[in-house]
This record gives structure tokens, C-alpha cells and sequence, in this order.
């Protein structure tokens, strides 16, 4: 190894890590991109604003109909931003179908499971 540090969001009990108070992964976790019928953009806006985001490529045969086969694994999304990016603001996330021809548009809320948004303090080992 080259001894360059690491971040991560946990370690092994038996690791010694340093506390990166410069830099936080804000995730959202759990959606299920079945819930909608083509690909996406996930947006984490800060006070209203978009300050990052993601995209989620799939594939559609233009219908909303179920795709055959085992159901789809839960997406996630990490943002690894500079504290000072989410510090002391109103945090919430936007989901925009690709081709959305209204900016913004959301998919059904209820039919995505349950996903969650939290913000991790980063680790760092060696």
C-alpha cells in the first residue's frame, strides 16, 4: 500500500480512523427504480436549490408494465460533498424522469418503497 488515506463510511473495529470533519456523504438509499418507467435523475437541493446529482441509466420499452424476472435491487446514490455544501440548510431530493417534459416532474412517491435520505461524517484509515 502507498499509506494514502481512505474514506469511507465504516471500518472494522480493529482499524484506527481519523474523523473527516471537511467532508459528508449525503445518501439516498432504497428506491426502487421500478417505480419508474424510464431512466432518472436523483437531485439533492439544498434550500431549494440543486446542489448535486446523479443519474440512473435503464432501459424501457416505453410501457409502466413490470419487467419479467427477479424484481430490482433497491437503488442508492452517494453524494460526497464539502460539509460547508449541506451545512446549516433545509436538504431534500428531486427525482426527474429522463425526457420529462416538465422540469422537476416527480414520479408517484408511493411507488418507489421507502427510500431514506442521511448524511454520514466520513472515516478515514489507513
Amino acid at each position: 500500500m502507498n499509506g494514502s488515506r481512505k474514506s469511507r463510511k465504516s471500518v472494522s473495529i480493529s482499524e484506527t480512523v481519523i474523523v473527516n470533519t471537511r467532508e459528508v456523504n449525503v445518501a439516498v438509499e432504497g428506491l426502487d427504480p421500478s417505480a419508474i418507467a424510464t431512466s432518472f435523475a436523483v437531485h439533492l437541493l439544498k434550500d431549494g436549490r440543486r446542489i448535486a446529482s446523479r443519474f440512473f441509466f435503464q432501459a424501457s420499452d416505453g410501457t409502466d408494465a413490470a419487467q419479467p424476472g427477479p424484481p430490482p435491487q433497491p437503488a442508492h446514490f452517494d453524494f460526497l460533498l464539502p460539509i460547508d455544501a449541506v451545512a446549516d440548510g433545509k436538504l431534500s431530493v428531486e427525482i426527474e424522469p429522463a425526457g420529462s417534459p416538465v422540469p422537476g416532474q416527480r414520479p408517484q412517491l408511493e411507488r418507489m418503497g421507502h427510500p431514506t435520505l442521511r448524511v454520514y461524517l466520513m472515516l478515514e484509515s489507513e
